[in-house]
């Protein structure tokens, strides 16, 4: 209950804040000269081109990295593809090589059978 009431009160002494710097904003803005809002926009013009470099030094960079993902991402299916397809193989050859395996063990108990037969 308490924190509700601080909350409260904060968001009254933040909304009291905003409305006295809105009217004093607008206070000033009627009082600027010509030349003093001509300087402002002069020094919004520098600030914005100074963060200008970054900003396409940022945007350049992550176009990279997006490339960087887009062929790793075609990688991954490509590998992911390959994948499937060996252990498609290996599935297959392991039955292949289990049918195989009975077969010799067929034919090696054949081999028992005549080997034990000439014997006697």
């Amino acid at each position: 209950m308490v924190t509700g009431n601080n909350t409260g009160n904060r968001l009254g002494w933040l909304l009291g804040l905003f409305l006295i710097g809105l009217v004093i904003t607008n206070g000033i803005a009627e009082e600027m000269t010509f030349e003093d809002a001509q300087m402002r926009t002069v020094h919004a013009r520098k600030a914005m081109q100074e963060k200008q470099g970054p900003y396409d030094a940022a945007v350049e960079e992550a176009q990279k990295r997006r490339g960087v993902v887009a062929d790793l991402t075609t990688n991954l299916k490509a590998a992911q593809a390959k994948l499937e397809e060996a252990e498609t193989q290996v599935l297959s050859l392991e039955k292949e090589y289990q049918s195989l395996q009975k077969t010799w063990a067929e034919e090696a108990k054949r081999l028992k059978e005549i080997y034990s037969k000439e014997r006697r």
